[in-house]
Formats: structure tokens, sequence, C-alpha cells
């Protein structure tokens, strides 16, 4: 396993070093160079033939080449100029694989069968929020820094818990399915990632834009007690009587509780 870690880390720096790539941390490229991580997500992917998965940042092409290799089609989407040369050469007889260069964050979620990234730290929030509103996929397998992916399973109360938290657990269903060592990548990143099963959920997909201005209101007072946060963003607090316990503390709200305080404020909006 070492020798063959050696050998994605050697094949890495000479296709970086070739098209004159420079990792740049500003996007937080990391490139994957571990195979049992790569088996993870892979696994955890399922990918079959016929499906059409859209990979967000596909890099040098490593995941890439592994779902291409189940005979599913993958549309590969790069931001990098440099990588979309490496792409482009790497797939040029391939009819499974389709190279655009392009932002992830600016495109449109295309209707596709799954969803995969090795997300940036620097877009996590931004792509999730995307990826929860543009629900035109059944499944996204997202490798995530682990702490921000231990935010999207938090439980009402503890201290990751937040707006992020509210918003997942809402619109999706979400799994840890494994982790992934910082070491699995180069340049190696300062922390370990998880990788998640997202599952979304359109049930409520009505509420999402209430539920997102709800929560940038509500959680930026977090640890005050509901009455006076809602006193504070202008919500009149006898909207939410029978509804909820106007004595929690906002980080104690359900999502559930969330919903149904964006749905009454929706029929009865303050003044």
């Amino acid at each position: 396993m070492q020798h063959e870690q050696a050998s994605l880390l050697r094949q890495c720096k000479e296709l970086l070093k070739k098209y004159g790539v420079k990792p740049r941390k500003r996007l937080g490229q990391s490139f994957l160079i571990s195979r049992k991580a790569l088996d993870l997500i892979v696994g955890a992917l399922d990918p079959q033939p016929g499906e059409l998965l859209y990979e967000i940042g596909a890099g040098l092409g490593t995941v890439t080449a592994e779902v291409a290799a189940r005979s599913a089609r993958v549309l590969a989407v790069e931001i990098d100029g440099g990588l979309i040369a490496a792409l482009k050469d790497r797939f040029a007889g391939s009819a499974l694989v389709d190279v655009v260069h392009g932002d992830a964050l600016e495109l449109p979620v295309p209707r596709v069968d799954k969803v995969v990234s090795n997300v940036p730290y620097s877009i996590s929030s931004k792509l999730l929020l995307k990826l929860l509103r543009e629900q035109n996929y059944s499944m996204a397998i997202l490798t995530l820094q682990r702490e921000f992916a231990l935010r999207l399973v938090a439980k009402p109360g503890s201290s990751d818990y937040g707006r992020l938290s509210v918003s997942a657990q809402l619109f999706a269903d979400i799994e840890i399915v494994g982790s992934v060592s910082r070491k699995a990548f180069y340049p190696q990143p300062e922390v370990d990632s998880l990788v998640v099963r997202l599952r979304p959920r359109s049930e409520h997909l009505s509420l999402f834009g209430d539920v997102e201005r709800l929560t940038a209101a509500l959680f930026s007072q977090r640890r005050r007690k509901l009455a006076k946060v809602a006193k504070n963003v202008g919500i009149d607090p006898r909207l939410l009587e029978g509804l909820v316990d106007l004595e929690k503390r906002v980080y104690e709200l359900t999502p559930f509780e969330v919903l149904e305080i964006a749905r009454t404020l929706r029929l009865a909006p303050p003044r």
C-alpha cells in the first residue's frame, strides 16, 4: 500500500510539473494519492454502467478514471486551466468523459445520477448550499474537511450545531461513510477529511430561501433565548407562541422547529 501511494505521489508530481500547475492554497488544491481513499470514495459512489456523474473539481482525473473504468459517464468540471489541459489529454480518447472548464459555483447543477467532489474548504459552505438547493441528482459523495462534515450532522444544543446543520438536515439525509487521512493528499492539508453521502430531500424545498434567511438572522445570536432574538431581528414573538418554546436558546432549536417558524412567518410575515 505504501509503495502504491509513493507511485501515485510520483505520478501526481510529474503531471503537475508537465502541465505547469502549482497547487494553489487559495483554491484549496490537494490531489488524491491514496489508493485506500480512492477505493472508499468510489465504493461509496458505486457508479453503475450508463449512469451520468457530475464531478466537481476533477483535478488530475484520479476519481474520473476510476468511474469511467466502471462504464459510467462523467461530466468533469475543473476551474484550473492547467488541469483542464491535463484532463483533456488524459481522456482524449474516451467517449465516457466530458471535460468542462468552469466554476461549479457559477454553473447550474446539471441533471445527473450522482455527484462527487473532493471539496476545497474555501467553497464548502457555498457548494453544499448549492447542492441542497439545486436537487438535480439522487446522491452526492463529498470529501469534506472533518470539522466541516461534523457540523452537517451535529445535534441541536451541541457546539458544532449551526445554520449549516439546520439546512443540511432539513434538505438532505446525510451519512458519514468513512474517514480520509490528510496524508492521502498532496500537498498535505492541515486536517483530516470525512467522506459524506448526501441524499437530497425535496419535501420542504419551497421553504429553502425562507429557512436560509431565518437562520441567518437567528443564528447571529445563537446562544440567546429565542424570545429575545426574535424581537431583536424584527419578529413578533407572539407569532411563535404555542409553536416552539420561546425560552429555548437558538442553538437548541431542532431543524424541524426552525422549519415550522419559517413556515409560520411566510403565512404571517412580520411587520
